[in-house]
């Protein structure tokens, strides 16, 4: 299957609400993309249908993070979801940064943590349990205390 990967524009936000219902989040991301904190990326086919996405979130001098990875699930199995952490990667490598972490739930996100440690990210802390707004697919918000392991990978 090819794909392409690239930064999310305005104009894809009617098609991102498809992927997932959620226009306030997507619109701060896209916000917080021109003053250049996060990057926004999609793994599209043929210019139209959505494969996934993946947000670089930067902090100022500490690392930047990988965070916000889906890859839909018609789609997963394809590599997609490597290929989104591998750009997004890229991108903060060429942005100065030597060094990206991530931080993943465990428990439920298993999936998640044997994908990158596969992608050669290594466990900077043990888990602990954090309270946060999730987003449901409708866009409404729910609270949920979660568990989370940070891990990091050097970009050098």
């Amino acid at each position: 299957m090819e794909y392409s990967i690239r930064l999310v524009e305005k104009k894809d936000i009617r098609v991102l609400l498809d992927v997932r219902n959620n226009k306030d989040l997507f619109t701060t991301y896209l916000n917080q993309q021109e003053k250049k904190e996060v990057y926004l990326l999609v793994a599209e086919l043929d210019r139209s249908i959505i494969l996934g996405f993946g947000l670089l979130k930067l902090n100022s001098n500490l690392s930047p993070k990988l965070s916000d990875l889906y890859v839909n699930e018609h789609y997963r199995g394809n590599g997609i979801g490597s290929s989104l952490i591998r750009h997004r990667e890229k991108l903060a490598r060429k942005l100065g940064y030597s060094e990206i972490f991530v931080s993943v739930d465990p428990i439920g996100n298993p999936k998640m943590i044997k994908l990158i440690t596969k992608l050669g990210y290594k466990r900077i802390t043990e888990p602990y349990s954090r309270t946060a707004l999730f987003y449901n697919e409708d866009g409404t918000t729910y609270e949920k205390t979660y568990t989370r392991v940070d891990l990091k990978r050097s970009l050098n």
